[in-house]
């Protein structure tokens, strides 16, 4: 038997899972509020909260996590140190130190520049104590990692740190992507190391000793070991955990899936049983990479989006900042229904806020972080638990319309509080998440303030959530047939609320007919998807776990190493191999080995065979250090022809690439650890 624990931390909650792989079956699933300023709090209670019995039969643990993308936007993680070799720096790197080495490498991979190590251990020993980790990388490295590895070399006599090779992290051109996901591994793993250990030591403390997996971003997982040299790989994982945990609970091939979660949702392309990933790798907090991760849609809609009106449009606003839901501020902390009714049916002069939303304290700023007399007022005030603005600006004798709190938000010490979308499933009756009372007479608090019935206000915010599902799924759909989907554009705005039936009165009647099934998750997803799919003229598909989807995602995954190599054709004179470990020249006099005369056709293939086979060796070595026994290794072939310069009907061989790929899941035994 398989039992698996999978654990997703979302924006808003963390789900867990105990998930039997063999049968299906979801054993038990749970939910906890995601601790943005500690998650390692929401992991464990998610944990605590699942039945003791079916824990103490899990074989291992799978987890998805945001904690590398949030570290990338939140500009968090160690310091680094970065020594670029052969090529001048102009574009803007992520935060490091970086210095500029001698030694290059051409297209072919051939040295055209020496590495100057003298000038390299100057400059690793000016990183001391100004570094936690160090990343290097070289101009075409990928064809050649002899700079990258003696520079290494030359840094484990200096200075005892991690070292990241970009050549190592991805196989694929593009210099200065290389060396922002190099960087960006190289800041990532002290993150990623705390996690591992935290989460290790709340599976001890339920006396767990089961394997650690964690998701990959483009859906696969890998062990704690390639995690903690390759945490780089984890961004996007939650958004790859969504697709996978669609495709497991539907057994769907093709289709849409959208993931709601509190603060966000995501839309991504389901093709073959396969997540569609990033042509040009993943794109985390304004920086490109080389990270092969989904290729997801993020829009800031979820359940905990603020709805409010904007006070110079009179525009109804839902999202994209997230707010905490007053119906669950209300039920942890009932004084703030009280708050809320003593400014039931007053006039509230509030410019920038409405007038059920406040502030709550989630965690104390540090000593380097200056604030203003009204900022720490604001939050000393906030001591013993959030309160209205009206209430706030009460107690410290300061008008809410002067509170100037957007840094403190940002940084994360204060969050808002404010009507959002669960706020009005539960005043609904159709979520049970929060205070009911609560959500509901802050609904009648913001319909009465804009001169509407709560009913009229529901309506309004519906539709605005239905027509932005659809704007966002459309804008997806049309990106695919390379169509950039702008509301800005008159006819295309025209046609698409003509379509949504905003526009009842005109002659033209235009309607969408989605080809491709749109698959709900998340634990909002239900009240909105299905008219939004109609809209569409596509069909919803909500399965009966699809809140908890992205933890099962998490527990179903497949472990997978890829290896990617190519063989260049040198103008017919001899081939040569690229592998992420060197090149090769396969000469044709030398490496034939045959007794007659063999067509350059058969000399490709040869070169093509060796290749194949050092790649097999190599990806069955990486399955072999994650503690993976069964599995699968395919052979992704692509050849690259072009025709000759006297004839169209012959073709002369450019490039081969290859991509050795192994596929397998985590071998259990009766003890729950890897064989």
């Amino acid at each position: 038997m398989a039992i698996v624990l999978g654990i997703d931390t979302g924006g808003t909650y963390t789900d867990g899972v105990i998930l039997n792989r063999e049968t299906k079956e979801i054993l038990a699933s749970t939910k906890a509020l995601t601790t943005h300023e500690n998650l390692i709090e929401g992991i464990s209670n998610t944990i605590r909260q699942l039945p003791l019995d079916d824990l103490a039969s899990v074989d291992y643990v799978a987890l998805s996590t945001t904690l590398a993308t949030n570290a990338i936007v939140e500009h968090k993680g160690c310091r680094v140190g970065l020594l670029i070799l052969g090529y001048d720096q102009e574009q803007p790197l992520p935060p490091c130190e970086w210095v500029l080495i001698p030694g290059a490498m051409d297209l072919a991979g051939r040295e055209i520049e020496a590495v100057d190590l003298e000038k390299t251990r100057a400059a690793v020993e000016s990183f001391r104590g100004k570094v936690d980790a160090i990343a290097i990388s070289g101009i075409f490295s990928v064809r050649n990692p002899d700079h990258e590895n003696a520079v290494k070399a030359a840094i484990a006599d200096i200075l005892n740190v991690p070292v990241v090779m970009a050549h190592e992290l991805t196989g694929t051109l593009g210099v200065y992507e290389r060396t922002n996901t190099a960087v960006l591994n190289a800041k990532l793993i002290s993150v990623i190391e705390e996690l591992i250990d935290a989460v290790k030591a709340v599976l001890e403390e339920r006396d767990m000793q089961v394997p650690l997996m964690i998701v990959k971003g483009d859906g696969s997982l890998m062990n704690e070991t390639v995690a903690r040299e390759r945490p780089i790989e984890t961004i996007l994982s939650g958004p790859a955990a969504s697709i996978m945990g669609a495709t497991y609970l539907n057994e769907i091939n093709d289709g849409l899936v959208l993931d709601m979660g509190g603060t966000t949702s995501d839309l991504a392309l389901l093709s073959n049983g396969k997540p569609c990933l990033s042509r040009e790798g993943a794109d985390v907090g304004g920086w490109r990479t080389r990270v092969s991760a989904v290729n997801a849609y993020t829009f800031g809609l979820g359940g905990d989006s603020h709805i409010r009106y904007n006070t110079e449009s009179g525009a109804l606003e839902i999202g994209p900042r997230r707010s905490w839901p007053v119906s669950l501020i209300a039920q942890k902390y009932p004084y703030y229904k009280d708050e809320l009714k003593a400014r039931k049916c007053r006039s509230i002069g509030l410019v920038h806020f409405t007038a059920v939303d406040g502030l709550i304290l989630l965690h104390q700023p540090g000593d380097s972080l200056e604030l203003t007399d009204c900022q720490r007022k604001i939050i000393d005030a906030l001591a013993e638990g959030p309160h209205t603005m009206v209430e706030i600006g009460r107690r410290i004798a300061i008008d809410p319309n002067f509170f100037y709190i957007d840094r403190l938000v940002e940084y994360g010490i204060l969050g808002i509080v404010g009507f959002t979308p669960s706020d009005m499933l539960c005043a609904k009756g159709m979520y049970d998440g929060g205070d009911r009372e609560a959500a509901e007479l802050a609904a009648f608090i913001i319909a009465h303030h804009r001169g509407m019935t709560e009913d009229a206000f529901f309506d309004k915010c519906f539709a605005l959530i239905e027509e932005k599902i659809c704007r966002y799924v459309l804008t997806c759909v049309l990106d695919r047939s390379g169509i950039k989907f702008s509301t800005e554009d008159p006819v295309a705005h025209y046609l698409f609320r003509n379509a949504l039936g905003r526009l009842p009165e005109e002659y033209l009647d235009v309607s969408f007919k989605l080809k491709l099934p749109l698959v709900g998750i998340g634990a909002p997803i239900a009240a909105w998807l299905p008219s939004a799919a109609a809209k569409l003229g596509g069909e919803p598909i909500i399965s009966a776990h699809h809140g908890v989807a992205n933890a099962i995602g998490a527990a179903a995954g497949k472990v997978m190493s890829i290896v990617s190599l190519s063989i260049l054709n040198k103008r017919g004179e001899y081939l040569t191999i690229f592998s992420p470990w060197g090149r090769r020249d396969f000469m044709i006099e030398e490496d034939l080995g045959a007794d007659e005369p063999l067509s350059y056709d058969q000399v490709i293939e040869m070169a093509v065979a060796s290749a194949t086979e050092e790649g097999i060796v190599r990806v069955k070595e990486n399955m072999t250090l994650q503690g993976i026994e069964d599995y699968q290794v395919l052979v992704e072939r692509k050849d690259s022809k072009v025709s000759d310069a006297y004839s169209d009907n012959i073709k002369i061989h450019i490039e081969t690439k290859l991509d050795i790929v192994a596929v397998g899941l985590p071998v259990w035994t009766e003890e729950g650890q890897n064989a």
